[in-house]
């Protein structure tokens, strides 16, 4: 993975946090249209939290993008540890399986402050196409999903766009 300019200290990736992950598929390309592909994407992202003890509180596989929002479950559990992991898993069973390689070097990453809105960014998330045109409603778009929430639960609060990149 490529290196990435964290501007927080390493420890402020490492415990009980909240943290918001934008990723690009590799040049765009919008390879998260495959059901087969997605489904992949998304074992991988639950193995990858089991094992470094993150909750997945809200994702969505966008055609060539994906969001998620985990939290940490222990003292232990280590933002750039389960980002790495989940990368990894996903980008090579994709490569292996479909010839593509999945995903573009770099990310957008954000640690979530005591001012944000967990709830809110979730609902972000479960909004997100609705707002690409994909979809009419939140729960019509199939590759949206959380381990607490509904896509109804997660999309009945106000969305809160996330202090990252512009998608």
């Amino acid at each position: 993975m490529a290196n990435h300019p964290h501007r927080l200290p390493r420890d402020h990736y490492v415990g009980r946090r909240s943290h918001f992950l934008s990723a690009c598929t590799h040049f765009r390309h919008a390879f998260l249209r495959n059901d087969a592909t997605c489904a992949l994407v998304i074992a991988q992202l639950m193995r990858a939290s089991r094992k470094h003890r993150f909750a997945v509180i809200a994702y969505v596989l966008m055609p060539d993008h994906i969001h998620v929002l985990v939290e940490g479950l222990r003292d232990e559990s280590d933002f750039l540890k389960w980002l790495e992991l989940f990368r990894q898993l996903a980008g090579y069973l994709v490569k292996r399986r479909f010839g593509d390689q999945l995903w573009q070097e770099g990310y957008w990453d954000y640690t979530l402050r005591d001012d944000d809105s967990v709830r809110g960014i979730a609902s972000y998330i479960a909004w997100n196409p609705v707002e690409a045109g994909l979809v009419e409603k939140p729960e019509h778009y199939a590759y949206t999903g959380s381990e607490r929430y509904s896509v109804i639960e997660l999309a009945s609060v106000p969305p809160h766009k996330p202090r990252v990149g512009d998608f």
